[in-house]
Parts: structure tokens; C-alpha cells; sequence
């Protein structure tokens, strides 16, 4: 005979408290430490100026064997960091995705556009991050008609 706790069997319970262990478990596996993240800053040009308004998206580069958590940073007046509402960066082989905006709000559709019109479409770029807080220089120049995205990293 069975014993049932609040009409439901000790079985079905044992089952289901086994099928949450194991969820919580393997979502705490996939997750980077934070001592694993460090803190990237910087400048972001366009054309020698600084990138009004618009953030980086640091992405770890699988194909390059690299995994972890995506890193993130908004730009403020040419100045950035992962610190500063943002996301730390794992170190390693990276894609970084720039969206950069002119800054002056504007009304859209539905509602009021803090960031601005975009200067350009979005760019990427790969660079291999150190294990370790860094400093990252991100220019765009225009060459011709197509913005060119430079990354350099020094500690």
C-alpha cells in the first residue's frame, strides 16, 4: 500500500522533487561565476568623435572554442564599462556587436527614443579578451562608404 501526503503519492513526490534537483543543478553548471567575468572599459569613436550614445555586446566566440556568458556595456559619451550597468566579460576569442546612436531623443511611433537615430548599422568585430579587467578602445572610421570597426585591448 501507498502512502499518499495531500492526496498525492510519495512516489510522484520523490519523482518530482528529483526532476527539480536535477533542473537546479544543471542551470547552476551553465552559469559563469562572477569571478569569472571581468570588467572591460573604455572609449568608442566614430570618425576621432565619441560615440554619443549606444552599447557593446561582447558575444564568446564558440567556433573559437570559447563559452560563457554574453558581456555587455553602454556607451555614454564616448566612454563605456562592463561595470557600469552593464555585464562583465569571460576572457577568450569574442565577437562584439557595436550599435551606435547620435544621441538627440526623438518621438517614434509609440514612444520617445532616448538614444537616438543610429550613426550606422550595427558592426562586429572578433578580438581574444584577457582573463583579467582590460581597457578596449573601439573606433569606427569611414573609409569610402562603409564604417570600418577596430578593436585594441591593452591591460
Amino acid at each position: 500500500m501507498k502512502t499518499t501526503i495531500s492526496g498525492l503519492r510519495t512516489d510522484t513526490l520523490a519523482f518530482t522533487a528529483c526532476l527539480l534537483l536535477i533542473g537546479c543543478l544543471t542551470s547552476l553548471g551553465c552559469q559563469a561565476k562572477s569571478s569569472d567575468r571581468f570588467v572591460l572599459s573604455g572609449e568608442a569613436t566614430y570618425d576621432g568623435k565619441p560615440i554619443p550614445s549606444g552599447e557593446l555586446i561582447f558575444t564568446p566566440d564558440t567556433g573559437r572554442g570559447n563559452k560563457g556568458p554574453q558581456g555587455k556595456a553602454r556607451i555614454v559619451d564616448g566612454k563605456f564599462s562592463t561595470e557600469n550597468n552593464g555585464r562583465g566579460v569571460v576572457g577568450g576569442p569574442h565577437r562584439v556587436e557595436l550599435r551606435a546612436y547620435d544621441g538627440v531623443p526623438y518621438d517614434g511611433r509609440e514612444m520617445k527614443v532616448e538614444e537616438g537615430k543610429p550613426l550606422f548599422g550595427s558592426l562586429m568585430a572578433e578580438i581574444d579578451l584577457p582573463a583579467d579587467s582590460a581597457i578596449l578602445d573601439a573606433v569606427v572610421e569611414t573609409e569610402g562608404k562603409k564604417p570600418q570597426f577596430v578593436l585594441t585591448v591593452s591591460q
